[in-house]
């Protein structure tokens, strides 16, 4: 699901404050710079030949402002940027800082006596560098608020609503030939017409549980007007579309396969994990998230739904009141189930025979030609929708090796990395696995950020083996959000006794082995 990433950059504290200074380093040299172009602008229309004297100060000026603001904006996208705005915003900020430099110049050889027949090439360079400067702005307000923010009132006037650039859901078809969350919104409409008890229950859970959640850790880049990377959390057609990859941010009914499960879920180093900053959602939480998807993704179609659909899910009709709240307090009850065991994760699950269609020839002869890179990829069985993967090849089999296997990640039920030669950083570039069901990187020399990448990519795990491994006591905190794990094998691991009793205690179902007699 995920492309390659990087590792996230480790960034000293002081360096990374002086990184947050660009959004207001960046306004001086601005507004210098208009404030010249309005000084010529004047000058010419007053049909004043010479130039202003307070031209060249003002782009001198602007030009050293520009060295501080790329200087600050460069450490600032070291850790909040990507992509190519954050590309051209970069190098056109670059450019004119470069322009400012040369246009002051012309604009002081114009100010000089004699210098008038530099005037009109000197106002033409300063409207080229607004230009510039304006440009580069633009792209600057998308990283934060999103394309198309400023045209986004008329748009919305004129019926076109929603939000267009953040990877809207397409045409594709769903398994039952709806697009996914096509008819999960409630507009002002659905809300005032008397309303299903059902669907009414799934509005007061997403009002109590998650919307809280988006308010207090998402809402700051995403949402009251925000739209960082083109996503508003507050609008159901920016939250239920697909990504720039081609992802689904949220595809209803299906968490595993949602990238937005997929980013809170990846441990703290990773670039791509979510909310970027503070702590990482607690277990609860996440799982608050993934229940909602799982339900279908009901949500309010607008700001101004969502007020009228509060009110009416409030208020209830005809006892519709009555078991939506019954309805939210049972979701609710779900939504805690990840800080312990009450949300039993051996729970009936449909095979995965009837998720997906069978393997067909040209994907098992594809599997059969990794041996050759020491990997083994087999169906589970004759007749299967899945793969087994095994690296027989042990360390001779790294990160580019591995790598092969992953344009059929959605295939792998069975995932053994053991013995093999993946490092932290080819965990996370992996994809996700929706599918796999056991994970094994025993005798790998994988620490708690790679094996927490990893299984963050296969949330569905039910048995993991960190035999022989690195790991310690951190990993328990991502094996806490596994819902489906049954066992986990940790003997010649770095775990303590307290940490073992402490995850036993918290997930009673679970069951820790750690005696070298039961291993797999």
């Amino acid at each position: 699901m995920l492309a390659p990433e990087p590792i996230a950059q480790d960034i000293p504290p002081l360096l990374e404050a002086f990184g947050r200074l660009h959004p207001a380093a960046v306004h001086v040299p601005v507004g210098l710079v208009v404030g010249a172009f309005v000084a010529e602008a004047f000058r010419a229309v007053q049909r004043r030949p010479e130039a202003s004297p307070f031209t060249p100060t003002a782009l001198l000026l602007a030009a050293l402002g520009g060295l501080l603001a790329g200087a600050t904006g460069w450490v600032f996208a070291l850790d909040h940027g990507s992509g190519n705005d954050l590309f051209w915003h970069r190098w056109l900020g670059v450019a004119a800082t470069a322009g400012c430099f040369g246009t002051a110049w012309l604009a002081a050889r114009a100010a000089r006596p004699g210098g008038e027949d530099l005037v009109g090439a000197m106002r033409g360079a300063l409207v080229a560098l607004t230009i510039l400067v304006a440009w580069s702005g633009h792209l600057g307000a998308n990283m934060v608020w999103g394309p198309g923010f400023v045209w986004e009132p008329i748009v919305d006037s004129a019926g076109g609503g929603g939000a267009p650039d953040a990877g809207e859901a397409d045409d594709d078809d769903d398994d039952d030939g709806k697009t996914p969350g096509s008819s999960t919104g409630l507009g002002s409409g659905a809300a005032n017409g008397g309303g299903d008890p059902a669907m009414l229950a799934k509005l007061a859970f997403y009002r109590e549980q998650v919307l809280p959640i988006f308010e207090s850790r998402c809402y700051e880049c995403h949402g009251n007007g925000k739209r960082k990377g083109g996503l508003r959390m507050d609008v159901r057609d920016s939250v239920v579309s697909r990504d720039d990859d081609g992802m689904w941010i949220v595809q209803p009914g299906k968490p595993a396969e949602s990238v937005m499960i997929t980013r809170v879920m990846l441990p703290e180093a990773d670039d791509l994990a979510m909310p970027p900053e503070g702590d990482r959602l607690a277990a609860a939480q996440i799982e608050a998230i993934r229940t909602w998807i799982e339900d279908g993704a009901v949500m309010p179609e607008s700001l101004a739904a969502g007020a009228d659909a509060g009110a009416r899910a409030g208020a209830g009709s005809d006892g519709g009141g009555d078991a939506s709240a019954s309805g939210a307090r049972a979701r609710a009850g779900r939504a805690g189930a990840a800080a312990d065991e009450s949300r039993d994760p051996a729970r009936a699950r449909r095979p995965l025979t009837e998720q997906l269609p069978p393997l067909s020839d040209a994907e098992i002869a594809a599997a059969a030609l990794l041996r050759a890179k020491g990997i083994h990829v087999a169906p589970v069985a004759q007749g299967a929708s899945t793969f087994t993967v095994s690296v027989p090849g042990g360390s001779a089999v790294g990160d580019l090796d591995l790598a092969q296997v992953y344009p059929m990640a959605a295939r792998v039920e069975e995932l053994s990395l053991a013995r093999s030669a993946i490092t932290d950083a080819g965990a996370m570039a992996m994809p996700s696995m929706p599918n796999a069901r056991i994970v094994r990187l025993d005798g790998t020399a994988l620490t708690d950020a790679g094996i927490i990448a990893v299984l963050s990519r296969t949330l569905d795990a039910e048995t993991v083996n960190l035999v022989n491994t690195p790991a310690t006591d951190t990993v328990f905190a991502m094996l806490a959000k596994l819902p489906h794990l049954q066992r986990a094998y940790l003997f010649g691991s770095k775990v303590s006794e307290q940490g073992v009793a402490a995850f036993r205690k918290s997930r009673p179902g679970v069951e820790i082995i750690l005696g070298e007699s039961n291993a797999p």
